[in-house]
């Protein structure tokens, strides 16, 4: 056989094979984290102090955005959790779903989790489905360590109601979730809650709100191991000055730093 046919053989198989798409890996499914608000610290069956302390400020103010986020999309968050538990199978070379049922009290909500993988861009997309409703969407890089979701209102009006931009670091589990109100005709239309927990010894949890209705600013640092923390507000004490609560929530001194 002709050697120039061979090496140009050669060459034809390289480059097809060497042109082909890249397969898509079984993408990561972001942590439940990512959307979930860990609120605990200001749970009201806390709230055993008889005046209004510094820690009750901060609870009321935590509990507005916990009871917006956990009520109005405490279902596709609690079936997003239970797709972590499951195996996915492959629709097409860059589709997956998870497909599954989950049961809810004395309902039964049916689930398909699509992900969509783009390797030259280097993204996932993914669009979540209950009983056929399109609850949610989202996109994050292929290592799923940074993203966004965003909610819709449930009905026949369906529209963006709540984005949530995260980050996730797996080699010490902390991140941030920043959750905004993207509801056109809502009064708190671009009002957020930035939440998010650190490395840091003495105060590593931290929320900062911003009610975009009144321009407010409300800034919450607390330990959740301690339980000590502090907040900041100038629409409630006046002054720009940090206001602390001890491990037994309440009211003191704020220590140095």
């Amino acid at each position: 056989m002709n050697s120039k046919f061979i090496i140009l053989s050669l060459f034809f198989v390289v480059f097809l094979f060497g042109s082909c798409k890249k397969v898509s890996q079984e993408p990561i499914l972001p942590p439940s984290e990512t959307m979930e608000l860990k609120s605990e610290d200001f749970s009201s069956e806390q709230e055993k102090l008889g005046d209004i302390s510094n820690w009750a400020i901060a609870s009321i103010t935590v509990g507005v955005w916990s009871s917006l986020i956990k009520i109005t999309f405490a279902i596709p968050i609690i079936v997003y959790k239970h797709a972590l538990d499951q195996e996915p199978q492959r629709i097409d070379r860059d589709t997956w779903l998870w497909q599954y049922d989950v049961n809810i009290g004395t309902r039964n909500y049916k689930v398909k989790l699509y992900a969509f993988v783009d390797n030259d861009d280097e993204i996932v997309s993914w669009q979540m489905y209950i009983n056929d409703f399109n609850w949610f969407v989202g996109e994050n890089n292929l290592k799923a360590t940074e993203g966004y979701w965003i909610f819709y209102s449930y009905g026949d009006d369906s529209k963006e109601k709540l984005k949530i931009e995260w980050t996730f670091d797996y080699s010490d589990s902390v991140g941030t979730s920043k959750y905004i109100i993207v509801e056109q005709d809502s009064d708190n239309y671009n009002s957020y809650l930035y939440y998010g927990n650190t490395m840091d010894e003495m105060y590593n949890c931290f929320f900062d709100i911003f009610k975009a209705s009144d321009t407010s600013f409300i800034n919450i640092q607390w330990n959740d191991n301690t339980k000590i923390g502090r907040i900041k507000t100038e629409k409630y004490f006046g002054d720009l000055l940090w206001h602390c609560w001890d491990e037994n929530l309440q009211n003191c001194e704020c220590p140095s730093k």
